[in-house]
Order: structure tokens, then sequence, then C-alpha cells
């Protein structure tokens, strides 16, 4: 159990090229900072952060990829008049999934998060710059879900106000702290990189926080703050499980071409190309 020290610290080392510019520009790149971005502009920082946090807080078992779910979230709420409190938040984001193309699955579950997480989604949008420390958001969403701290969607919730905020030219603090969120794509990337021995499946249902401590501990050698480092290495890797398919090569070359275009060439090919060997080091088990 654990995770591969030896393998974190190589891919580190791979990440550690990337330049700090770079970072603002991949995550300037990503269909779902667009979203945000467009709903702070219809909608202003305080209804947008509401309902940003509660539709990062329903973002699981999808049934379309990350980014094509959060451009579909954006058009649904640029049309709505912005909510003036928690409860209208919620009522929302209920009619908004109950005809949702991208989030069809275990409607009442997702629906009862929203309810329990009301009163935090009131604060959000009335004191939205309370939150500009993210370490405060993961802790009320955290105790308003009976959750850990390192839930997927609560820290997804971080990384989606992190984009929020910067989108607003503000400087959001504690992403060191937080870990990225262990989706299915960031397990398959987990498993291929070999920082878990383990298959996706596996580390999604029983080696989550392996997955989480292996990612943290890459984020701290490479002195990339760990929520930010989810961008870096999760935006190529859309769809990379058919790639794979194709061969090792033909998925390593892609991603590569993929982190030079997003971070629109501050990553030199040399170091996309180390990185993608780096995270795609061998086939999922």
């Amino acid at each position: 159990m654990g995770y591969s020290a030896a393998r974190a610290r190589r891919v580190a080392e791979a990440l550690a090229g990337v330049p700090a510019a770079a970072l603002d520009v991949v995550e300037a790149s990503d269909p779902q900072f667009q979203a945000v971005g467009r709903l702070l502009r219809v909608h202003g920082l305080g209804p947008a952060a509401a309902l940003v946090a509660a539709n990062a807080l329903v973002s699981y078992r999808l049934t379309s990829t990350g980014e094509e779910y959060w451009t579909e979230f954006a058009s649904y709420m640029a049309s709505r008049s912005p909510p003036r409190s928690g409860a209208e938040t919620v009522r929302l984001m209920e009619e908004f999934l109950r005809g949702s193309r991208g989030n069809r699955r275990l409607l009442e579950q997702k629906l009862s998060r929203l309810r329990r997480a009301s009163p935090l989604l009131d604060r959000l949008l009335r004191s939205p710059l309370d939150y500009l420390d993210l370490r405060r958001l993961v802790r009320e969403a955290a105790a308003a879900l009976g959750a850990r701290g390192d839930e997927k969607t609560i820290v997804f919730a971080a990384k989606m106000l992190h984009y929020l905020y910067r989108a607003a030219g503000l400087e959001p603090r504690g992403a060191e702290e937080i870990p990225p969120p262990i989706d299915r794509r960031m397990a398959l990337l987990t498993s291929t990189s070999r920082l878990v021995e383990a298959s996706p499946s596996e580390i999604m249902a029983r080696r989550r926080r392996d997955a989480v401590a292996a990612w943290l501990e890459v984020a701290r050698l490479s002195g990339i703050p760990a929520l930010r480092i989810d961008a870096v290495v999760w935006l190529p890797a859309q769809r990379i499980e058919q790639l794979l398919r194709q061969g090792l090569d033909v998925a390593r070359e892609e991603y590569a071409r993929r982190l030079v275009a997003y971070t629109k060439g501050l990553v030199r090919w040399a170091t996309a190309r180390r990185v993608a060997e780096e995270l795609l080091y061998l086939p999922p088990l």
C-alpha cells in the first residue's frame, strides 16, 4: 500500500521544468476556467462563487467530459437571473440538473448534498472575499457534508473557486495545501505513472488516499502548488484512454503536443515530452 516515492521523484523532476508563467496560461486554456469566467462577467463575483461551488460539489459520475459539462453549465446559468441566496442557488441547480446532458446520475443524492451545503453557498454569495483563503472553503464544505477535507468534490470546489478568483484578478491563498481532485482521469494518470501500483478503478474505489498522498508529494518536490498541478497534468489527458489503445508512444506524443499547445509554447517540446514519458510511463494496470 502507499505510493512509490521513486516514481514521485521522477514525475516531480519532469514537472519542475514547467515554468511558473505556464501555470497561468494552462489554467486560462481550460474550458472550465472559461466557463467560470463567463459566469463572473454575467452575474458578478458573489452569485458566480455560489453557483461554481454548488456545481463543483455535484460534479461526479458525469456522462460527459468535465470540459463539456462545465460549458453546458455556464451556458445554462448565464441565461438565468443570478441567485440571491443559497436556497435560490440550490433551486437553480435543481432545475439545471433535471435537464442536464452531462450530469444525469444519482440526482437525488446530489440534490441532498446541495441542500446540506445551502448555508455555505449563502455565505459564499454574500461574502465571496471571505473565501480567498481556499482552505476555509474546504473546511466548511467538509463540515457541511460530513466528509474529509480531501474528498474529490470538495477539493474540486476549491480548484474552481481558485479559477473564479483568478478570473476576477484576485490572488487566492492555500493552493499549496489542497490536493488535486482525484477523478477518473487523474486516477488513470496515477496508474500509468505508477505513482500507485493499482488500476484506475482500484484507485477510485480503495486507493484514493494513496493517490492524494502521491500527488501532494509530487507537488512538494516539483514546487508547483498542489491544487495547481491538476490543470498541468489533467487538461492534456482528455480522452487519453483511447490514445493509449493505439500505443504508449502515440499517447505520449499527443499528450506532449497538447501540453505545448495549452501553454502556448511556454513549455518546450523536450520538457513536454519528458512530462509525457513520466506520466504515461506504462500502460494502466
